[in-house]
């Protein structure tokens, strides 16, 4: 549907509400009440500006001088924005809350908070505050009374016709299990359905949100969503892979926002390690008759020393290579020690090599402070012959899109490591930001169909997890099932073009993420976008300073567009761009930071 027939249909529904309230439909919409009030931004003059939440693509125009009103528990992210982008610049590394970053860049005058039942004095309407986190932590809604009807603000807490903007913003820590925000897999979702369930206590006539149409049959938009969401849910905690780290009353409390029984895949069969595969930490040391090592990860403090010990003790002669399986700091913060020490090659994937040389320059979680190269990145199935071992290097984009895995044989044995992508009771696909795509021949449906190719009494083997693991042919097919099953069910409440806009937070994001520059230095950025979409799009970019372009990307692929400009004055700046696409206009949508000394 192109822009026009968007906006046509948007405005349509409210042609006969009451004439005190007027919606018009925009990148962000905007609710005018009477002649003074706007919710989300005003286009033109008014006293009084009504914000939901402190996202940035959800706040419109301000006019200057009105008072603005925003959740109270969300104050200093309109106010004091600068203490997030300053804190975000060194938190960019070993990042585990995993919280939106689409937050304001500067502050907003004028404002005034607001609390969970305030009433808010408005010409022509009763105007009341509506907690209703979800979406965002500390969102509210408002409901407005005219003419003896109801319309509820509800900001990005659903869009249209039960649907949501997408998932990765509901990924968030769970405090009573002291879970931090990278394990909560839309932690937020329970939140977002009993918010909804409020809204419909209301019985209101129309839900008025952010982005997206007016909704009209707001019981029906809202039990949809909730139904959708939590079978989606429910495919995810059935093969939840934290159910073998934190145990079954974690995963109890976890997956409550289902609300229903759950058909857990039974523990895959566990055995021992052999002999000649070691484990200390995350770890994993392979080891020849001839007393070389082969290292599998490096990102635990206590490799190096017990390394040295078995050196000393004579069970290890050399360390001849190191397998890094995915880019987190818990696998390569101390490859750099090790290599010091022990001097041999390090190899991972070809789809690594950006991300382990400049993690500076991504917005992913768990990113390492020290930058690892390699002589030799790895092609997808590659071969090594290490002694009486035979390697393969595959890409395996399991538990993040950069991702290896490393298929270990000998005397007719064969061992998978797999990172961090599976345990005993399924897979790691706890967090959405480390770039999951759920698509046939891609993501973990590449990486089951990877496993289903090797011999049968293959061993897999995650280095947090100290027995090696395999699954049964039943159980690798019910996990391809799940993912095929949770596709559809996401396309179902999905407004965009492809299910995996809802799950892939990067896929319009700026590179670098982090520059340094000098006064006047030209800095270059780059909009990079992967196309989820089946279809070739053209994509419009706006960026922060008035500059513009487009870039089309055909479908399943990879587009950038670039800009170059001075830098300006000495400071942290941040530097956005909007994109436009296929009915959407999202505003602000990816940030930089440029640190300018």
């Amino acid at each position: 549907m192109d822009r026009r027939a968007f906006l046509a249909l948007a405005a349509a529904p409210l042609r006969a509400f009451p004439a005190s309230i007027r919606f018009i439909p925009g990148p962000i919409n905007q609710v005018r009440i009477g002649r003074a009030a706007a919710v989300y931004g005003s286009r033109g003059s008014v006293a009084q500006v009504l914000l939901t939440h402190a996202r940035r693509d959800a706040i419109g125009k301000i006019a200057e001088r009105a008072t603005v009103y925003v959740p109270a528990g969300s104050l200093d992210l309109f106010a004091k924005p600068e203490a997030f982008w300053s804190a975000m610049e060194t938190g960019q590394f070993h990042d585990y809350a995993q919280q939106s970053s689409k937050v304001p860049v500067r502050a907003i005058e004028g404002l005034k908070p607001v609390r969970d039942q305030e009433r808010i004095p408005m010409e022509g309407a009763k105007v009341r505050v509506i907690d209703t986190p979800g979406y965002s932590p500390h969102a509210v809604s408002y409901l407005i009374e005219t003419e003896g009807q109801r319309a509820v603000c509800t900001g990005d807490l659903i869009y249209g016709d039960g649907r949501l903007h997408d998932l990765f913003s509901l990924q968030d820590a769970i405090p009573a299990l002291k879970v931090r925000g990278y394990h909560g897999y839309a932690a937020r979702a329970g939140t977002l359905i009993t918010s909804l369930r409020k809204v419909a206590a209301l019985q209101p006539d129309v839900l008025l949100p952010a982005h997206g149409p007016a909704i009209t049959n707001p019981a029906r938009a809202i039990a949809q969503l909730v139904e959708r969401l939590q079978g989606f849910l429910q495919s995810h905690f059935e093969i939840d892979a934290l159910r073998w780290y934190f145990g079954e009353e974690s995963h109890r409390v976890r997956s409550r926002a289902v609300e229903r029984p759950l058909n857990v895949m039974p523990m895959a069969e566990q055995g021992k390690l052999p002999t000649d595969i070691l484990a200390f930490g995350n770890s994993r040391l392979i080891l020849s008759a001839t007393g070389a090592g082969f290292l599998v990860d490096a990102g635990f403090r206590g490799t190096l020393p017990e390394l040295r010990r078995l050196r000393e003790a004579g069970r290890l002669r050399s360390v001849e290579g190191i397998w890094i399986t995915h880019y987190h700091d818990d696998h390569t913060d101390y490859i750099n020690d090790v290599t010091a020490e022990f001097p041999c090659p390090v190899y991972f994937t070809s789809a690594m090599a950006e991300v382990m040389a400049h993690p500076s320059a991504f917005r992913l979680p768990c990113l390492t402070t020290r930058p690892v190269t390699t002589a030799s990145p790895q092609a997808d199935g590659q071969t090594l012959a290490w002694h009486e071992w035979k390697f393969t290097f595959w890409n395996f984009p399991g538990q993040t899109l950069y991702h290896g895995g490393l298929v270990a044989e000998r005397k007719g044995q064969t061992y998978l490591f797999v990172g961090d992508s599976f345990t005993p009771s399924g897979i790691d696909d706890y967090c959405m930001q480390n770039r999951d795509f759920l698509r046939p021949g891609q993501g973990y449906d590449l990486c089951l169909t990877r496993i289903a190719s090797l011999p049968k009494d293959t061993w897999l083997m995650n280095q947090h997890v100290e027995p090696m693991f395999r699954y049964t042919a039943a159980e690798i097919q019910r996990m391809r099932g799940e993912l095929t099953g949770r596709t559809a069910l996401l396309r179902e409440f999905s407004p965009w073009p492809d299910p995996n806009f809802m799950v892939d937070e990067s896929w319009a994001r700026l590179f670098p993420y982090a520059t340094k520059a000098s006064p006047g230095q030209p800095v270059t950025l780059e909009l990079r976008i992967t196309n989820h979409a089946p279809t070739r799009i053209t994509y419009r970019v706006r960026w922060s300073n008035g500059k513009s372009g487009t870039v089309n990307v055909e479908a399943f692929g990879e587009g950038k567009v670039s800009h170059t400009f001075p830098a300006p004055a000495p400071g942290l700046h941040v530097v956005t761009a909007s994109v436009s696409f296929a009915g959407h206009d999202l505003q602000d949508w990816a940030e930089a930071l440029v640190r300018v000394t």
